[in-house]
């Protein structure tokens, strides 16, 4: 448990915020850290600070801030039960695809992606080095340079990971117009 966790739990016991203080208590860190974090991150924002600052402020501040917390906790856990259910039914709903391949091509072009990569830069070199130091006077060649795989692998990544977000982004834009 972090320093700023227990100072938060120790102001959440003294103002008496019970569900702030289990909660920081129970969910900070391990797999319902997100929870915690959600929490910490509403303290900070009631005392007008970023997380970080949170351990430099006066204790009255501080305890101020999670009683203005506990206050809104049921909003707040319920906002985030909310997302969490909402991600989880997302992530379902692709894998009901008539067919594996529906959703299986991501995963897989990433895992592609990685190992083109892991050829390129560790293994193909390291074949060519044994190969030479065998004696052997050729080595395995690629048909693309690093520079090039790796602007094809931008851009992957960067359609993977962000270009949907820019098409609906652009998307709603051009609906709201």
């Amino acid at each position: 448990m972090s320093a700023l966790t227990t100072i938060l739990i120790g102001a959440a016991a003294k103002v008496g915020a019970p569900i702030v203080k289990s909660i920081l208590e129970e969910k900070v860190g391990g797999t319902a850290g997100e929870l915690g974090g959600v929490i910490i991150d509403a303290i900070a924002g009631k005392a007008g600070v970023t997380v970080d600052e949170l351990k430099t402020l006066p204790a009255e501040k501080q305890e101020a801030a999670v009683a203005a917390v506990e206050a809104e906790t049921p909003e707040i856990i319920s906002a985030w039960t909310a997302q969490q259910r909402e991600a989880n039914r997302l992530m379902l709903e692709e894998m009901k695809k008539e067919t594996p391949f529906g959703w299986l091509w991501r995963p897989a072009g990433m895992w592609l992606m990685h190992g083109l990569l892991a050829w390129l830069v560790v293994v193909r070199p390291l074949i060519n080095a044994i190969m030479e130091a065998a004696g052997a006077r050729a080595g395995i060649e690629m048909g693309v340079d690093l520079g090039t795989f790796t602007t094809i692998y931008t851009i992957y990544i960067g359609l993977y990971m962000g270009g949907n977000t820019v098409i609906r982004a652009t998307g709603a834009r051009k609906e709201k117009a």
